[in-house]
Formats: C-alpha cells, structure tokens, sequence
C-alpha cells in the first residue's frame, strides 16, 4: 500500500484515541462536579432550603453516576484501540500491506462493535467543546477588566488564564469532533461495501 494509505490509517488511529481520552475528561469533570455539588447540598441542609438542597443534592448524585459509567465504558472501548496503536508504534520499518490491512479491519471492526457509544462520544465531545468555549467567553470578561486596570492585583488575571485554557479545551474538543465524524463516514462506507460483499457472497452460495 502507498505511504498515504499509512498516513490516512494514522491519522484515523489518532482521531481515534483522541476521542476517547477527550469522553475520559469530559467524564471524569462530570465526577468532579457531581461530587463537589453533592458535597455542598449535604454540608447545606443545616441552612434550610432542605427541599431544594435535596434536590440539588440528588441532581450532583445522577451526575456523578452518569460520569463514572461514561467514563468506564469510554475505557472499555478504549483497550482495542490501544492495542492496535501500541502495535503500531512499536512497529519498526516499512508496514507490510498485510499487517496494515489488518490493522485497517480491527480498527473497522472496533467501530463497528461501538457505532453508537461511539456516536455518542462524538456528541458529547462537541457538547462538551461548546461548555468549556462558553466557560472561556465568561472568564474573558474579569481577564478583560484585569488587563485595562494597571493598578489591580495580579490574582484578578487568574480568569484570563482560565479563559485562555477553556478555550483552548473547546477549539481543541471541537476540532477533533470534526476530524472523527470525517474519519466516521469513511468507516461506515466501508462497513457498508463490507455488508454488501457479504450478502452477494450469501447470494452466490445460494445458487451453488
């Protein structure tokens, strides 16, 4: 195969574990604040407001358990594909074709078996890419503040800095989000030439 196959096929690997490790964070944030939320509702009930506190405090707990299995089946798809890149970059010299069309077929078949936790991983990276650029648009307006005052204290530009990481998270989370439903549709056409294969094969055997 040419060495633009090769670069196409890492180029889908990298998408490929970018995704899941970005649903890994996204996940493992939805934890954090599930359990800071639900820890501040409980320390609260003693203030009054109990109903709402409750509430909140349910809430945080849904969150942090919708985390922890977000983040543990984003791990469990995770192991195939970092088997196969751990082969690939302990891989030296030229790819034989057959070890890259095998390596093409497991990172197919990969997807094929997570279609739609995987589609749901690609929505909520842009969901999540949209949260941290809003969280950053936010931040920019104390950071903006801090900047046209020469006279205030440095600890007033700890949310331009913030805001410069969230929107770096977010262009970063959105740009990958585009780079894999690229990378998807290149799968689904061939799982979709696959299934036909297999059905005129089915077909031919018939009439034998």
């Amino acid at each position: 195969m040419t060495d633009e196959t090769l670069s196409q096929f890492k180029n889908e690997l990298n998408s490929f574990f970018v995704l899941f490790i970005l649903n890994v964070v996204f996940g493992a944030l939805a934890i954090a604040f599930g359990m800071q939320f639900m820890i501040a509702s409980v320390m609260g009930l003693a203030e009054g407001e109990i109903p709402l506190r409750v509430l909140t405090g349910a809430i945080s707990l849904a969150v942090f358990g919708l985390g922890l299995s977000w983040v543990l089946s984003s791990v469990k798809v995770l192991e195939g594909t970092t088997e196969i890149r751990r082969e690939y970059s302990e891989f030296t010299g030229p790819v034989p074709d057959e070890i890259l069309t095998g390596w093409i077929v497991r990172l197919t078949a990969q997807y094929r078996e997570n279609r739609e936790t995987i589609r749901r991983m690609t929505v909520i990276c842009a969901l999540g890419g949209c949260a941290f650029l809003a969280i950053g648009v936010l931040n920019l307006v104390p950071g903006i503040t801090w900047t046209a005052d020469p006279n205030a204290s440095w600890t007033l530009g700890l949310p331009f800095i913030a805001a410069g990481i969230n929107i770096t998270i977010g262009l970063a989370s959105l740009l990958f989000c585009v780079y894999f439903r690229r990378y998807s549709a290149a799968w689904d056409l061939r799982l979709d030439e696959t299934a036909r294969s297999e059905t005129i094969l089915e077909r031919t055997l018939e009439q034998q």
